[in-house]
């Protein structure tokens, strides 16, 4: 997780991220969780806004959330087979302003299948919430996180309850932790691949995986775990596109 963010350190074929940071490095600072998890986990209950934890089957983590709105963001992650992977709370950027240090811990890192990664900032209402302070620290750290190649990018409730991509992600992060074969998949696979779009509709899909509930049940889980996806933004229907995903 935290692609550019972090893998720098590691990876030395990364010399333009490792570039990015040295030029960068004395005006901030990025600290990641020694677990490669969650960077704060710790929910008090002190809040009156939802907190809980979300387990993910796509990352392996459980997951932290203090809001219904983060919590909204996390289900479409889980259903998004255009997401790699996620991480809520996933590191703390320091930022030195004239012999000060402003903090900020983002939301989330996203990182997605064409190798773009994003910083995420979720709020109730971010034409209300995001001001101030607030938004300058915002602005401040969108210029630290392009300079690693990192999008900073704000959500909210007009965001996240879009349909049909809200209803679409929550059903199926429903079923993330159904159990199905690898035969599941390769079957699912064959039978999309004699067709000429590549893809087979989803109705088909569930049919050859047993029909009924178990039947969408698998499927659902096979489209979390990025075996297979469809088009979240678009209306699920019995004629939906389902198509495997190349993973390299």
């Amino acid at each position: 997780m935290n692609k550019h963010l972090k893998d720098f350190q590691s990876f030395a074929g990364l010399t333009k991220v490792k570039a990015d940071f040295r030029r960068m490095s004395k005006e901030a600072r990025i600290v990641f969780s020694t677990t490669d998890g969650p960077l704060r986990t710790i929910i008090t209950g002190t809040k009156r806004r939802p907190t809980g934890i979300y387990h993910s089957a796509k990352t392996g983590h459980a997951q932290p959330y203090e809001s219904q709105a983060e919590l909204l963001f996390m289900q479409q992650c889980e259903a998004d087979h255009n997401v790699v992977a996620w991480l809520a709370q996933p590191h703390r950027l320091e930022m030195f302003v004239e012999g000060k240090k402003l903090i900020y811990f983002p939301d989330f890192s996203v990182v997605y299948a064409d190798d773009r990664e994003e910083v995420i900032e979720v709020k109730r209402d971010k034409v209300r919430e995001v001001s101030g302070d607030l938004a300058a620290k915002l602005e401040r750290a969108e210029r630290i996180y392009r300079a690693a190649n990192v999008t900073l990018r704000i959500l909210d409730f007009s965001d996240l309850r879009a349909e049909p991509r809200h209803s679409n992600a929550e059903e199926i992060q429903r079923h993330a932790r159904t159990l199905f074969f690898r035969r599941d998949v390769f079957l699912l696979i064959d039978q999309a691949h004699r067709d000429s779009s590549g893809a087979i509709p989803f109705a088909r899909a569930v049919e050859v995986l047993g029909g009924d509930v178990p039947g969408k049940k698998k499927l659902c889980a096979m489209i979390v775990r990025r075996h297979f996806g469809l088009d979240l933004d678009a209306s699920l229907t019995d004629d939906s596109p389902v198509f495997p995903v190349l993973i390299d």
